[in-house]
């Protein structure tokens, strides 16, 4: 069975997720479906991801992703 990166799945269209303290990073980001102080929802094409806490924002959006930073509560996964 060949072994593959996850580092690289990003690369080839599978989105990927980065915990870090307050912050996550969303890699294979699309588009930004709703965005406020308590809740954040984003799209990965065949998926949609809720974001919810306080103080929640997007500090950086690139082609690449971005970077949801604030007290992240929970996370919800959809299709």
């Amino acid at each position: 069975m060949k072994k593959t990166s996850d580092n690289y799945d990003f690369l080839f269209g599978t989105p990927r997720l980065e915990m870090s303290g307050g912050e996550c990073l969303v890699d294979g980001l699309q588009t930004i479906l709703e965005y406020c102080g308590d809740k954040i929802v984003v799209s990965l094409g065949s998926q949609v991801i809720t974001f919810r806490g306080s103080d929640l924002k997007i500090n950086s959006f690139t082609r690449e992703g971005a970077v949801v930073e604030g007290n992240i509560v929970s996370m919800e996964f959809s299709s």
